[in-house]
This record gives C-alpha cells, sequence and structure tokens, in this order.
C-alpha cells in the first residue's frame, strides 16, 4: 500500500484519489501570492463539505455551511448573501487567502488527529516556508494548538493570527451553536494585521 504524502498513513488508492481531487479544487482558487493562510487541522471526511468544492446539489453539512459562512466574514459577506460560493471563493483568491490543513486528508478520531498533526509539524513548517510563503497564518482550529510553539520559535510569532493566544475555536457538528460566530473576531484579526503589515 503506498503512503499518503497528506497524513502519512498507508493508504488504498481511493484515498489518494481523494486527496487529489481535494487539491484539484482547493488549486483552482489558490492565489499566487498568499496574503493570509487559514490553518485549519484537517479537512472534513464528507467529499460535499470540501471548503473549496462550490455549493452543487449536494448540500454542505451544519458545521460545514457555518464554518463555511464564518470564514466567507473574512471578504465582507454575511450569511444568507445572495453571493454564491463560486463567487465567495474568487473573492477569497482575489484578496490572497487561502485555506490549507496541517493533516491533508480526513481523520475521524480526535486522539489520532492529534497525534498526527503533532507528529507532522516540521512538515507542515516546511510547506508554509517553501510552499505557500505567506504574510501570515491564521490558524482555526483548537487542534493546532500543540502548532503554536512550533510556529513561535521559528519566526512565524509576529505573523501569527490567532484569538487571546490560542487558535480561533471553529464550530462541529456537537458545538455548532458554542463556537458558530468565529468570523467575527477571525476578520477583525485579519484586518487590523493586514492594516499594521501595510
Amino acid at each position: 500500500m503506498p503512503l499518503c504524502d497528506g497524513c502519512g498513513a498507508q493508504v488504498d488508492e481511493g484515498h489518494i484519489r481523494s486527496r487529489i481531487e481535494r487539491l484539484e479544487h482547493a488549486t483552482r482558487f489558490r492565489p499566487i501570492h498568499i496574503q493570509v493562510l487559514f490553518l485549519a487541522a484537517a479537512p472534513p471526511s464528507q467529499p460535499g463539505d470540501d471548503f473549496y468544492r462550490a455549493a452543487t446539489s449536494v448540500k454542505r453539512s451544519a458545521a460545514s455551511q457555518v464554518f463555511f459562512d464564518e470564514i466567507a466574514k473574512s471578504v465582507g459577506h454575511k450569511p444568507g448573501d445572495t453571493a454564491d460560493e463560486e463567487t465567495t471563493l474568487t473573492e477569497f483568491q482575489r484578496r490572497g487567502f487561502y485555506l490549507a490543513y496541517a493533516v491533508e486528508c480526513p481523520i475521524q478520531s480526535p486522539i489520532q488527529l492529534a497525534a498526527d498533526v503533532a507528529k507532522l509539524a516540521p512538515r507542515v513548517l516546511l510547506r508554509l516556508n517553501t510552499s505557500y510563503k505567506p504574510k501570515f497564518v491564521a490558524a482555526i482550529s483548537q487542534e493546532l494548538q500543540p502548532l503554536i510553539p512550533v510556529f513561535q520559535s521559528n519566526s512565524w510569532a509576529e505573523r501569527l493570527i490567532l484569538q487571546n493566544g490560542a487558535p480561533f475555536e471553529t464550530p462541529t457538528e456537537d458545538n455548532l451553536q458554542h463556537h458558530a460566530e468565529f468570523g467575527d473576531p477571525l476578520a477583525d484579526s485579519i484586518t487590523k494585521a493586514l492594516a499594521h503589515h501595510s
């Protein structure tokens, strides 16, 4: 069985095909120069919930829709705006924003996700420095907490966008209401970081 570059696990061909499909969707909206890299822990397990898969006949799950709508606030969209997701993703790209994952494949188990995030920290740092090269990194998953000291000790301390010194808390199916409003403070923090940088 091949080894996956995205998660480090031995996987089947279906896993590799799914990863390539996610990368193709994301690459379509990748800016040439990334101003802000939105870094989450891992992609959702359902293909229809992928951030870069503009809404089709398959509706996003409730948590995925809230996540998309909250991230869209960073480009000035409000939940319920009539702009379609394709337009929102194009604006996201135009502003130099890009969403990536520490672990590039879905991980079901929270314990496994924490282990994989920690294990892949050197690879994530390498991607930041050699591939993405953003001006800022907005950490948007609590599962990224172990990466924060790694980033801070490797020249990213002044370029991390955090909420009270920690990653922003994003919604899951279990806590939709509790973390459903992370988009406003995230958008404010990004606006301030970019204004300070110019």
